[in-house]
């Protein structure tokens, strides 16, 4: 399992160094899946990755939780945890002040002021766009794409 998945994270078994500092968090993830874990805790794995890699990286936890392994992000990425909507558990001054589902969480203003950190943009766009009747419990831009489409023709009529 160890080389199959460094392989399909785009790691090859023979690089040689220099080894660029992004994609330093990518050998070291290969080497950690070389022995095969049930759980692989990441702290702060969009740190440095373009949009290509993220979503290359929010592909492989797929896979990961596919075969069975429980993977647990530490991040601040909240528009990395938007696309991917998973449960959070969110923390604030060392203590859990929520655990659930990434959208319920997220889309929760005093939630995520309690806890320093601002909701995803498309979040922020829905909350503004609350007086026009439109929900503030959006995290995902498709499902953003789908409300505005049905909510304009709607209107249209």
């Amino acid at each position: 399992m160890g080389a199959e998945s460094s392989r399909s994270y785009g790691i090859s078994s023979n690089f040689t160094l220099p080894v660029k500092w992004r994609e330093r968090k990518r050998v070291a993830l290969a080497s950690v899946l070389a022995w095969d874990p049930k759980i692989v805790v990441l702290d702060e794995p969009t740190i440095g990755q373009d949009h290509q890699q993220k979503e290359k990286l929010r592909q492989f936890i797929v896979q990961l939780n596919s075969q069975g392994k429980a993977v647990v992000i530490v991040t601040h990425d909240v528009e990395f945890v938007a696309e991917s909507n998973p449960r959070v558990v969110l923390m604030a001054e060392g203590k859990i002040v929520a655990d659930g589902m990434a959208k319920e969480i997220l889309t929760n203003e005093q939630l995520v002021a309690r806890a320093s950190i601002v909701p995803p943009q498309i979040t922020e766009i829905f909350l503004r766009l609350a007086d026009f009747g439109l929900p503030t419990n959006i995290i995902d831009v498709y499902q953003a794409r789908d409300v505005l489409s049905e909510h304009l023709r709607a209107h249209a009529k």
